[in-house]
């Protein structure tokens, strides 16, 4: 609690009163106390004088009012006042004031309304955190760190609009899943846990510019800005080399990857639930020709079309190597290691 007042005879009697019960700190000024305000979360009240040197009661309504920081703009504010200001009151209370206290407030009274507001401010800072957690629970899927598919698809949208503003590109990058164990399901729901692993290995490997989602059981979903089908193929195929290269979906599992893949150039019109839904189906084309080839179509809306981009003699990329020595791998990325440094 934090108590703002030029007179130390004020200060004190108001300590003396709440001392015992709640933590305090006392300035003399209203810019200090916008400095403690500011700076100490932990304040959950404040009371303060009206008539203070550089900064008065006025302005410290005002500014703990117009703040952009929800801790500070909810902050209980109460204001130290005489019988004879009743002007100065209704000016306060048009600026924000919580409450008034009289100079010479009995105890029993003060204790009683500050324990009041401390309870609200803290049910206000719970409140706030329950509704952040819940804001986040409805963007992020926990299981696998991907976003969720309505959040997916919002983003993807601005995406797009930038790309046209700046006569760029997108592509989505559909990724169908099978793995291969040496037996079926030891326990229920164990391909699910499995799954959950292998979209925490693709959020792990999608750069901060780029979205990913699970869009179905088997099945995820990366958005990337483009700068040509080139680079798109060889970000496509570096997700590929990270899920069947590093045990995502855990020890002894195998992972086999059916990409489909839809741009923007493509059909400038297009929305992202239609580049997703494009880039869905050709991975299920994909996956229904047992193809390893990526499936993508072309500019003049010919026919989907496909192609194979094979690394450089057998090369190892930076992603895949760090990606081969956080899964315990290392042994596999020496043999990579000139190339590697090249790339450094």
């Amino acid at each position: 609690m934090l108590i703002c007042d030029d007179s130390r005879i004020v200060r004190a009697s108001i300590s003396q009163h709440l001392r015992d019960r709640f933590e305090l700190r006392e300035v003399t000024d209203g810019e200090a106390a916008w400095q403690a305000i500011l700076l100490d979360s932990s304040v959950r009240v404040v009371i303060s004088d009206l008539t203070m040197p550089k900064v008065d009661g006025f302005e410290l309504l005002n500014r703990v009012r117009s703040s952009k920081v929800q801790r500070i703009r909810e902050l209980p504010m109460v204001i130290i006042s005489g019988e004879e200001e009743a002007g100065e009151r209704e000016r306060a209370a048009s600026l924000g004031a919580t409450d008034f206290i009289q100079k010479g407030v009995g105890a029993a009274e003060l204790l009683a309304r500050m324990e009041v507001l401390v309870r609200l401010s803290t049910t206000r800072e719970m409140l706030a955190e329950s509704q952040a957690s819940l804001e986040s629970s409805r963007t992020v899927d926990s299981d696998t760190e991907l976003l969720n598919q309505p959040f997916f698809d919002k983003q993807v949208e601005k995406l797009i609009s930038f790309a046209r503003r700046n006569l760029s590109d997108v592509a989505l990058i559909c990724i169908r899943v099978e793995l291969s164990m040496p037996q079926n399901e030891q326990w229920e729901g164990e391909t699910e846990q499995r799954m959950k692993l292998v979209g925490r290995a693709l959020a792990a490997s999608i750069r901060l510019e780029d979205l990913g989602t699970r869009t179905d059981r088997m099945e995820f979903c990366v958005a990337t800005p483009s700068s040509g089908l080139s680079g798109v193929l060889r970000f496509a195929a570096r997700l590929r080399k990270v899920l069947e290269n590093i045990e995502a979906a855990g020890p002894g599992v195998e992972v086999w990857t059916c990409i489909g893949l839809s741009t923007l150039s493509e059909e400038l019109r297009r929305s992202a639930e239609e580049l997703r839904t494009l880039a869905q189906k050709r991975s299920a084309q994909a996956q229904q020709n047992r193809s390893r080839r990526i499936i993508l179509g072309t500019s003049d809306g010919a026919a989907p079309g496909s192609i194979d981009p094979k690394p450089e003699d057998g090369s190892m990329d930076i992603n895949l190597a760090l990606a081969l020595i956080r899964a315990g791998r290392a042994a596999e990325v020496v043999p990579h290691l000139p190339r590697l440094l090249e790339q450094v």
